[in-house]
């Protein structure tokens, strides 16, 4: 079972890859050459960082996100609803696959760097 969970995570890594540059390619840069949603894809931090508050924008739920961009750093987050308006359904079910991959695979990092950990403090036990 061990030997299989290795696996599974770079295949989820490749998996988040290609979403990545297909909503790099397909998606943001439509929505950058749209004079109406142009300025309102947050912040710019780093190459990429669009597809990422893209993705985050459509997994979210309205209510969540609107409350998100109330906030101080409501900035860095995209307008969900032009976002949502000028994406096509097969877009949007790819950054919500994307998302929700992201996210699957923190968990399994996460429990993954929890259990190594527990392992080594039980070696250091012993």
């Amino acid at each position: 079972m061990e030997s299989i969970i290795p696996w599974v995570v770079v295949l989820l890594l490749i998996m988040i890859v290609i979403l990545f540059f297909i909503i790099n390619i397909k998606t943001v840069r439509r929505l950058r050459k749209n004079p109406i949603t142009r300025d309102e894809l947050g912040f710019h931090l780093v190459w990429g960082w669009y597809a990422i508050t893209i993705s985050l924008v459509l997994f979210v739920p309205n209510e969540r996100m609107a409350k998100r961009r109330s906030y101080s750093d409501g900035f860095l987050f995209a307008n969900q609803d032009l976002v949502a308006q000028y994406t096509t359904p097969f877009e949007k079910v790819i950054c919500k696959l994307m998302a929700s991959l992201v996210l699957f695979f923190l968990a399994i990092a996460l429990m993954l760097m929890i259990g190594d950990g527990a392992e080594y403090l039980m070696d250091l036990v012993d």
